[in-house]
């Protein structure tokens, strides 16, 4: 059976939204993602939490696919892109392997990482950073930040909900998704500003919500007002 191609969105000219949790900035032929965390499962196992030994190579894999599939003049990392310092040996190999420019932002778990050397760039007027602090942003531009792991937060009313990986498009800002493959996302229903939709990422389709519902209902909200 031939694999299912990814899904992409234009969610405005020129700018697309791979179904991997990347960015594709056609013009420029620029490809972003945030939030990495490389050695995700290392980090937590050198302090004995013995999470599966599993994330990097998957990570390697989709992002090869990536670099495969849009041939782009160059990579850019949005910060967070280690977990800690544990995983600076699987993200320093695929960039030595990539076969093109790799820039990477500097975010807060990037502290002591030398390879995460700038804190902001611009390109054909977005104005790329991670998004962990304040930046001024560039008249005329677009910002696009990662840190947050946005998601959006369905309930059934039953009890249920399901949770998917989101970005948030607006007329200023962008803030994308969470590429690691362990990040369980931030709600951001009812966190949008004025103009802005959330898009939301599955395996087979993206699509946007404009509108969207409390990440917890009305009545749950109350009813745990009414137990604290």
């Amino acid at each position: 059976m031939a694999a299912t191609k990814p899904p992409a969105a234009e969610i405005r000219p020129d700018v697309w939204l791979d179904g991997r949790r990347a960015l594709w900035l056609s013009r420029p032929r620029i490809l972003v993602l945030a939030d990495v965390h490389w050695g995700y499962a290392s980090s937590h196992r050198v302090q004995g939490n013995l999470l599966p030994v599993w994330g990097d190579d998957e990570i390697a894999a989709r992002l090869a696919a990536l670099v495969a599939d849009y041939r782009p003049a160059e990579l850019v990392w949005l910060g967070d892109s280690l977990h800690t310092l544990a995983g600076r040996a699987s993200a320093e190999r695929f960039i030595d392997e990539a076969g093109v420019p790799v820039v990477v932002i500097a975010g807060n778990h990037d502290r002591r990482w030398k390879r995460a050397a700038e804190h902001s760039v611009t390109r054909a007027g977005f104005f790329l950073h991670h998004g962990h602090r304040a930046a001024r942003l560039p008249e005329g531009h677009t910002e696009v930040i990662g840190h947050h792991h946005p998601a959006v937060t369905w309930y059934d009313g039953a009890g249920g909900n399901l949770k998917m990986p989101a970005l948030v498009e607006g007329p200023r800002r962008l803030i994308l998704p969470a590429f690691s493959p362990w990040s369980a996302g931030t709600p951001w229903n009812g966190r949008l500003r004025a103009g802005e939709r959330l898009w939301v990422v599955g395996a087979r389709r993206i699509f946007p919500v404009p509108e969207t519902a409390p990440a917890v209902p009305a009545r749950l909200r109350r009813a745990r007002r009414k137990r604290a």
